[in-house]
């Protein structure tokens, strides 16, 4: 038995695929679906990107998404999946099952009148095909037969295939935020460091360094989540708020006195100072952290998570894109620190 981590690079956005392979066969986990372009780029989308090239990869074997995973509407982490399904021979035929929290799922939820603008419109890729016409996302999963998962929240435990999923973010409190007409694209900068702070030193920020959470509703309702299996934990935060994700961990019985013992944790919000804590991190024990970003968007990751990557846990960071990694050092850091930062050019394998 084994499990794969493919952090795909999916630009300033997040696309993971964790594959099981057992007895029972191989069993696929998508999470997110990176910017358009992580799945086709180019004039007329002739080009694939690192989402398509994974998804032939899988079709190559005869292999399906056993699960996907959208995490939250930003268009950083969920328009790569859209254009997969909209193109034939994709995700339209290859998800076996889904989880989103859909504006539909939600106000059904609440009991409250459904919000039509918040439906997700799939474009028409080609005149042969019928089954993405005139339709929205939620219409396609229906007629694909693709199994919906409830609403996700906090504090609920699946099993999925081969994996203990156990959910950490949203909770009810951040999807009642929802309840409105979202925006055509999400703004997360509004929390994020538009400034680069690299020209501060690590030195200079554990002096001064003060915790300020994110305030954005649309990462508050992402999903987060801990996942399970062979022996093997991660965490997997999306986008997610620092004092959700530390409430469930408290909630589970961990503290710093009581880690919760990990093999990798995947990063919120692209290295955000807005969402991890040094608080959250000693909530946790693991020996790595991944940060997905090609650093194009909002001076992210901010060099005050790293510095608190480093400070309170023993781990390595490592790094989707490898150019982001030199100039979170000062020349006078780089021998002191480099050996905790590395790029993630290979795919993770226990």
């Amino acid at each position: 038995m084994s499990i794969t981590v493919r952090v795909l690079q999916a630009k300033h956005g997040d696309c993971i695929l964790v594959s099981h392979d057992g007895a029972s066969g191989v069993f696929n986990l998508l999470i997110d679906g990176g910017t358009s372009t992580t799945f086709r780029y180019g004039p007329r989308q002739l080009y694939p990107g690192a989402l398509s090239i994974a998804l032939d990869e899988l079709k190559a074997k005869q292999q399906h998404i056993d699960l996907a995973i959208l995490t939250h509407i930003d268009d950083d982490h969920i328009h790569g999946l859209i254009k997969a399904f909209e193109k034939p021979g994709y995700l339209g035929q290859m998800v076996k099952h889904i989880w989103f929290n859909s504006s539909r799922l939600i106000t059904r939820h609440f009991s409250v009148p459904e919000i039509p603008e918040n439906n997700i419109a799939l474009l028409d890729d080609s005149p042969q095909t019928t089954v993405s016409q005139g339709r929205d996302l939620e219409d396609l999963l229906d007629q694909i037969g693709c199994v919906r998962a409830p609403l996700i929240m906090k504090g609920q435990t699946h099993e999925v295939g081969p994996f203990k999923v156990t959910v950490l973010s949203p909770g009810r409190e951040q999807l009642e935020k929802l309840l409105h007409i979202w925006p055509a694209e999400a703004d997360s900068g509004k929390t994020s460091a538009n400034e680069s702070d690299y020209k501060l030193s690590l030195e200079d920020i554990w002096l001064d360094d003060s915790f300020q959470s994110d305030t954005s509703v649309y990462n508050g309702s992402s999903i987060a989540f801990m996942l399970e299996a062979d022996c093997k934990s991660m965490l997997f935060l999306g986008d997610a708020h620092d004092d959700v994700v530390s409430m469930s961990l408290r909630e589970l019985g961990y503290s710093k006195a009581n880690k919760l013992k990990l093999d990798l944790v995947k990063l919120s919000h692209h290295g955000s100072q807005y969402n991890t804590s040094s608080e959250l991190l000693q909530l946790v024990d693991a020996p790595i952290y991944i940060v997905s970003t090609d650093g194009s968007r909002h001076g992210l990751p901010n060099k005050r998570t790293i510095a608190r990557v480093i400070r309170s846990t023993q781990g390595k960071l490592l790094f989707n894109y490898g150019h982001v990694i030199a100039p979170l050092l000062l020349d006078a850091e780089v021998e002191d620190y480099s050996s905790r930062l590395e790029v993630l050019d290979y795919d993770i394998k226990y």
